[in-house]
């Protein structure tokens, strides 16, 4: 496999940069006029020689991919990005406004799959935000299809399952969930699809708890508590505790939404006031089944 040729002049900006020479990113591992073909554009090198160079400088892939990408983030983290802030906004009209782009690219490429998968998590994101909006039959086989065809879940399919929880049936949930933690084996070590890996199963432990699916929640739950989570990473340590808590006070404990309560006072603190609300509209919503399920009993 070799890398294209334009890269080379990334290569070039980035030796420069860090004031090297041909010779000290060749570094015995490629030619130094090999080296150079590649840098102007001549020749183009093997992957292994690639990353021999980057090696050398001490660059990393995301590195060079984002001076690759002009500066910026590549295309489908700009998509992520901007989908959970419209929805943390509730925003349809900019929901829109994406789809439509979106839809742009899937009929212009239609022979490029991903456009048409990100239509689809575009629009499953819409009727996150407005139930009034419907997913096709079509759609939602196309995805899970998709995922069923791919071995090994990278950044992507994670992407892909954790915006479509809402989609599907319990039943494909759990499925899907149990097989994910199988099938990103040769990725979750890495920090970026661990914190993607737990985004995930925490969404399905919340759509479990509100279907009164308990037993597969509690499955979930379990899972996540063998995870080491770094102290660093507040965030999904808040999000962990406020699952756990809503669980607990959905199977009788009362006394758990101290808790959900300290967890939303938390992102409040810190000014994720679109993250408390969607947590808060959720614990309201459990807490109108517990009274229901009380007034049965």
């Amino acid at each position: 496999m070799l890398i294209v040729k334009s890269s080379g002049k990334i290569l070039k900006i980035i030796r420069e940069s860090k004031n090297m020479s041909l010779k000290e990113v060749a570094a015995g591992d490629i030619s130094v006029a090999q080296l150079s073909r590649y840098e102007r554009g001549i020749s183009s090198l093997t992957v292994d020689s690639f990353y021999s160079c980057l090696r050398n400088m001490s660059v990393s892939l995301a590195e060079f991919q984002y001076v690759y990408h002009n500066y910026r983030e590549a295309d489908d983290v700009v998509l992520s990005q901007k989908l959970s802030e419209a929805q943390r906004e509730n925003n349809v009209v900019k929901l829109e406004s994406i789809l439509a782009g979106s839809e742009a690219m899937a009929q212009e490429f239609p022979e490029k799959k991903n456009y048409k998968l990100n239509t689809i998590v575009i629009r499953a994101t819409l009727t996150a935000c407005n139930p009034d909006y419907q997913v096709s039959k079509e759609d939602i086989e196309f995805l899970t299809d998709y995922l069923f065809s791919v071995e090994e879940w990278g950044r992507y399919e994670l992407w892909l399952f954790t915006n479509s929880v809402n989609l599907l049936t319990l039943e494909t949930l759990e499925t899907f969930a149990s097989e994910m933690i199988n099938r990103t084996q040769f990725y979750n070590n890495l920090p970026e699809n661990r914190r993607r890996i737990i985004k995930m199963l925490l969404n399905v432990v919340g759509a479990c708890i509100e279907d009164n699916h308990l037993q597969v929640a509690m499955k979930f739950l379990n899972y996540i508590d063998n995870t080491k989570i770094p102290e660093t990473d507040l965030y999904d340590r808040v999000l962990i505790k406020y699952h756990k808590a809503l669980y607990s006070y959905k199977v009788g404990n009362p006394q758990a939404r101290n808790d959900i309560e300290q967890c939303l006072s938390t992102f409040e603190y810190l000014d994720s006031f679109g993250v408390a609300q969607k947590l808060k509209e959720q614990f309201e919503r459990i807490q109108l089944t517990v009274v229901a399920d009380l007034q049965i009993e």
